[in-house]
Parts: C-alpha cells; sequence; structure tokens
C-alpha cells in the first residue's frame, strides 16, 4: 500500500544572529504555521515584536524532528506490499549490496528483514506518527555515547528515519558540559553532511531601569533575551523556555541535532537523520496518482 508522503521540515527558522534563513527546497514550504501575537500598548511594540520571533523560532525549531507530510485523504489502487518471507537469507543479502551507507553501518532503504540479516536485533517501538519503527541494538558499528538508537520503515518497509539518544550527562547549571558535546557533534555533522544552520531561541528575562518621563525618575521593566550558557541555561531547555538546535544537509540526508534536558536535571543530545531521497519519491508517487 502507498503510504503518504512524509517530509522533514527545515525552513522558516531564525539563526543565531536572529536573521531568517531561506527555506531549503520548495517541498519543505508551507509547513509550519506560526502563532501572532499582538501588542497591547504602543509603547511594547519593540518588546512584542522580540517576542513574536522567537516564538516563530521555537515553534519551526520545536516541529522540526516530529513534522511530516499531511497525510492526502485520496483512493488510491491496492498494491500487494512485498513480504519478507518469501526471499531467502541470500537475495536479502544480494539486495542490500546496491543501498547506500547509514548511521551506525546500516542501510538507507533496506527492509526489515535485510536489517535483521545483518545481525540487528530489533524491538518494536511506539512512536506517533511513524510506522514500523524499532529500537535496533547489536548494531554493525558501535554506537559509542548513545544510549539508544531507533530506526524507522514505515509502510513501505524501507529504512528512512534514525534517530540517536545521547548518553545521560550530569552537568552544570549553565549546562557546560551539554554544550561542549553538542559543539562537538555540531562540528562533526557540518564537516560529513554541510550546510550547517543554527537556532537558538532564548529564554527572556525582565529587567528594570530608570528612564526620566516629564522630568522625573521613573523605573520601568523590559524583556532581554538570556545569552547561551547563562547560568540558569540547564533549566531553561529542561523547561522549553530555551531552545538550541541545528540542521545539517548533505547527499539527500537531512539531520537535525539538539540539545536537550530530562525530568532529572540531566542533558544528553539527540541526532534525527531522515532520508530526503526517499522522502521525495514518495511524494512524487503520491503526486504520479492524482
Amino acid at each position: 500500500m502507498l503510504k503518504k508522503a512524509a517530509l522533514l521540515t527545515m525552513s522558516c527558522m531564525i539563526p543565531l544572529s536572529m536573521a531568517h534563513a531561506q527555506s531549503n527546497a520548495d517541498f519543505y514550504q508551507d509547513l509550519l504555521i506560526s502563532d501572532e501575537v499582538k501588542a497591547n500598548e504602543a509603547k511594547q511594540k519593540e518588546e512584542q515584536k522580540l517576542r513574536e520571533e522567537m516564538q516563530d523560532v521555537q515553534d519551526s525549531a520545536r516541529s522540526l524532528l516530529t513534522t511530516k507530510t499531511k497525510n492526502l485523504k485520496i483512493d488510491v489502487p491496492q498494491i500487494e506490499r512485498r513480504n519478507n518471507a518469501e526471499h531467502s537469507d541470500k537475495e536479502v543479502a544480494i539486495e542490500a549490496q546496491n543501498l547506500d551507507a547509514a548511521p551506525f553501518g546500516l542501510l538507507w532503504k533496506a527492509s526489515e528483514a535485510a536489517i535483521k540479516n545483518m545481525g540487528v536485533i530489533l524491538t518494536p517501538a511506539e512512536q506517533e506518527d511513524y510506522v514500523n519503527s524499532f529500537v535496533a541494538t547489536q548494531l554493525p558499528v558501535d554506537a559509542k555515547g548513545f544510549r539508544t538508537i531507533q530506526i524507522t520503515f514505515g509502510e513501505e518497509d524501507e529504512l528512512w528515519r534514525i534517530i540517536a539518544y545521547g548518553d545521560f550527562i550530569e552537568d552544570t547549571p549553565s549546562a557546560s558540559k551539554g554544550l561542549r558535546q553538542y559543539e562537538m557533534y555540531a562540528r562533526l555533522l557540518n564537516q560529513k553532511y554541510g550546510k550547517q544552520k543554527d537556532f537558538y531561541t532564548p529564554a527572556m528575562k525582565t529587567v528594570e531601569k530608570e528612564v526620566m518621563i516629564n522630568g522625573r525618575k521613573t523605573m520601568q521593566t523590559e524583556q532581554v533575551p538570556e545569552k547561551m550558557g547563562n547560568p540558569n541555561f540547564l533549566s531553561q531547555l529542561q523547561d522549553g523556555t530555551a531552545t538550541l538546535y541545528s540542521t545539517f544537509e548533505g547527499n539527500g540526508i537531512g539531520v537535525a541535532l539538539t540539545l536537550n534536558v530530562d525530568g532529572d536535571g540531566k542533558s544528553y543530545i539527540v541526532i534525527d537523520y531522515k532520508n530526503l531521497n526517499i522522502l521525495k519519491e514518495r511524494e512524487n508517487e503520491t503526486l504520479n496518482i492524482l
């Protein structure tokens, strides 16, 4: 059965300089809907504009790892799917020879049977919006530094997504250890895939300042963005008031790197790989039946 196309959203983001990034490809566009906030008083317009931009980045960044193509509600002819049980180990091995290398020694577009034939142990994993997902262990390449590797085949039985969860880090209040690891992986991913784009949504801090109004000193408050790695950065990442992401793209692969903090205050990185060529193929297949 033809699965509805799934897409990686990598556009409409604001880099560290807060300048708007352009779309990577036409089929990434129009997938994110930003929230707009109305100003209550004229003197707060500049503050409101900044908060509005920050919210756009947060919505876009959080959706980066989960957004897929909107499902098309159409009737399509039933297509008989391949039954892996009918294929011998030799046939599966021959099939795998023509596939592209993926992270951790895996193969893009490989079937579930082909991955198992490599000696990988697959344990079913429930993940919303991602069909036929598994936790993969006994990988061909040691996943050093990562506690969990999860892969998705989809209804088409083709490996198209790999998501790696890093080991937990006993971090400092400024998340200095997590930031150091994040920066290391960002450098390596950019070396391999290129087109690095960084996205930081800062937490906002209320500060007071003294101003002169009609010759009198008056105290006013304003919202200012906190810097990355500030003394409260770990808790800001934990409660979601700050977010930090980077994206990469090369050789038909899209990658998202993020720094997260769990409920116990431990930081960890997440690397999400998606095969854009497979996603584009599925979109074209859906387009051809319209």
